[in-house]
C-alpha cells in the first residue's frame, strides 16, 4: 500500500519523489523520482542493458508504468525535511518507501519497481475516473478558449511573465482610478493564476497589485521567478522580506 507523505492519494499528480530510510543509518535518506508518462513508450530502448533485465516488467509499454529517475535511489543529502519542502515547492507527490539496507542500492530496484507499478495504477484509475465530454458539451468543444488551451501547456516561466505584465497594468489602472480596466485586468490575472500552482501564491500577488503596493507586488513576482529557477536559497530571503514589508 502506498504511503503519501505529501499529496493526495485519491488525486495523484503523475509525478512523485520516493524516499527510503537507510536501515543501517536511519538519518540517511535515499530518493528517486517517478514519472507516469502520459504517452505509452518502450523505455527499454533507452535503458542501459545493466538495468533492462531488472526493470523488464516496469518497462513494458503495454502496462501503466511509472519510470524511476534515476533507476536506483541516490542519497539525498538534505534529509527528509528538505525533501518534503522540495516536493511541496515542485507540486510533487512524496511517497514513503519504508526502510531498506542501502549498502548495495541495487537491492532497491525491486521495491522501486513495485512502488512505481502501484503509483501508475493509482494514477490510471484517477485519470480514467474524470468525466468524458459527450453530446452537447462535445459539440461545443470548438468554442473552447484557445488561450486557455495554450496556458495548459505553457511553461511556468511564461505564465509568470504574463502575470508580471498584468500586475504592471493593474498598478497603472489603480493609480488612474480606472475601475473597468481594474476589473478586466484582475479577471485576466485570475485566468493565468488558475494555471499556476498554489506555491506561487498568485492570489497574494494579485492582492498586492490591486492594493497599489508596487514594492510588495514586485517581491511576489521575484518570488515566482525564483521558484521557476528552483533557487530555494534566494526564495527564503524573499519570503523574509515579504513578511517584513507586511509588518510595517
Amino acid at each position: 500500500m502506498l504511503t503519501f507523505r505529501v499529496g493526495d492519494a485519491d488525486r495523484p499528480r503523475g509525478h512523485a519523489l520516493v524516499f527510503f530510510r537507510d536501515g543501517d543509518s536511519p538519518d540517511d535518506i535515499w530518493a528517486t523520482y517517478l514519472v507516469v508518462a502520459p504517452i505509452k513508450m518502450d523505455l527499454g530502448k533507452y535503458i542501459p542493458a545493466a538495468f533492462a533485465t531488472q526493470l523488464s516488467g516496469q518497462l513494458a509499454a503495454s502496462v501503466p508504468s511509472a519510470y524511476p529517475l534515476p533507476p536506483v535511489p541516490e542519497k539525498f543529502e538534505g534529509g527528509l525535511e528538505a525533501l518534503e519542502r522540495l516536493a511541496e515547492l515542485r507540486n510533487d507527490d512524496l511517497l514513503d518507501g519504508g526502510t531498506l539496507r542501502m549498502s548495495d542500492p541495487l537491492y532497491a530496484l525491486q521495491p522501486v519497481t513495485d512502488i512505481g507499478t502501484q503509483y501508475a495504477e493509482r494514477c490510471t484509475t484517477y485519470f480514467a475516473a474524470e468525466p468524458v465530454v459527450t453530446g452537447a458539451a462535445q459539440r461545443n468543444a470548438s468554442d473552447v478558449d484557445v488561450d486557455e488551451l495554450l496556458m495548459q501547456v505553457m511553461p511556468d516561466r511564461e505564465k509568470v511573465g504574463r502575470l508580471a505584465r498584468l500586475a504592471g497594468t493593474l498598478r497603472y489602472a489603480v493609480e488612474g482610478g480606472d475601475s473597468r480596466s481594474i476589473d478586466d485586468t484582475v479577471a485576466e490575472m485570475g485566468r493565468v493564476a488558475r494555471h499556476l500552482g498554489d506555491k506561487y501564491r498568485p492570489a497574494e500577488l494579485m492582492e498586492a497589485a490591486r492594493s497599489g503596493s508596487a514594492e510588495l507586488a514586485q517581491l511576489f513576482i521575484e518570488r515566482c521567478y525564483k521558484l521557476v529557477d528552483e533557487d530555494y536559497a534566494a526564495l527564503a530571503e524573499i519570503d523574509r522580506r515579504i513578511e517584513a514589508l507586511r509588518a510595517r
